[in-house]
């Protein structure tokens, strides 16, 4: 029984999974083909002129722009507050470790309507208005905790030696952080930076709480959607899904050949210090 679990049940649950995720995906992507005004199956004859007009729309591509300027900015931010706060959790053991990984982590477990209207009272009172840099707040206010929790993972596997045999020869500070430690975090960075990109570019509710008159391409669809859904739409969303997809598998690439390239720099040291 155990047996067959494993060589039929287990297989055909797999794929079910993935046909649950994609298969969705893959209508939306044929409804940008669709010569018609509306979306509907079957499709009887083919065209990409919703694809052209969506990347000759200037307000799409206005969007598109928000939502990138956010999502750098946001990034930025994220990755300056959540690298000292990395080093900072590492240096601390116990009970101490255990609360501030808490207080870190609590911006990721609070119900997001919930921080972003908390977020858009907050930026009130300070008298940051409503638009871009606003967004890219709330937005890093978010990721902070997952690029914290990415870098200090990195760090949790580096060996003290690293740093111990720089020091013996006669490195400071500045040398051991830009030379040691900041490469061998190389991976992990990279990896946060692509997160929290991809994590802005799709936030909707933080954008539409703390957004202004230019909306970020989320909420601009879901404006767009309020009218009624056609297949220029789906041609858009098909685009920003490649491009989302290329980025995330570059990232995975990326981050692949860096931690072969560290293991063979360490496997050479040793067989060097061995001879």
């Amino acid at each position: 029984m155990i047996k067959l679990i494993g060589r039929i049940y287990l297989p055909v649950y797999f794929w079910l999974f993935v046909a649950w995720l994609f298969v969705p995906l893959v209508v939306m992507a044929l409804m940008g083909f669709r010569d018609s005004n509306f979306v509907a199956f079957p499709i009887r004859s083919w065209t990409t002129d919703w694809y052209k007009s969506v990347l000759a729309d200037k307000e799409m591509t206005a969007s598109l722009w928000v939502s990138l300027q956010v999502a750098l900015i946001s990034t930025a931010v994220s990755l300056a507050v959540g690298l000292p706060m990395a080093f900072m959790v590492a240096r601390v053991y116990g009970l101490a470790r255990a609360v501030f990984v808490g207080i870190i982590l609590m911006p990721a477990f609070i119900p997001i309507v919930v921080s972003s209207i908390s977020l858009r009272m907050f930026i009130g009172n300070i008298g940051l208005s409503t638009g871009i840099m606003a967004i890219a707040f709330g937005h890093a206010v978010s990721s902070v905790p997952f690029v914290v929790v990415m870098l200090l993972t990195r760090l949790n596997s580096m060996s003290n030696n690293l740093t111990d045999a720089a020091r013996d020869l006669g490195a400071d500070d500045f040398i051991v952080f830009f030379r040691i430690i900041l490469p061998y975090l190389a991976p992990a960075l990279f990896g946060a930076f692509m997160f929290c990109m991809l994590l802005s570019f799709e936030d909707f509710t933080r954008s539409f709480f703390l957004g202004s008159f230019d909306p970020t391409f989320p909420v601009l669809l879901f404006a767009k959607l309020r009218f009624g859904f056609d297949p220029g739409l789906a041609a858009i969303s098909t685009l920003v899904l490649f491009v989302t997809v290329a980025l995330g598998l570059y990232a995975e690439r990326f981050a692949r050949r860096r931690k072969l390239e560290n293991q063979g720099r360490v496997t050479a040291t040793g067989g060097n210090n061995n001879g």
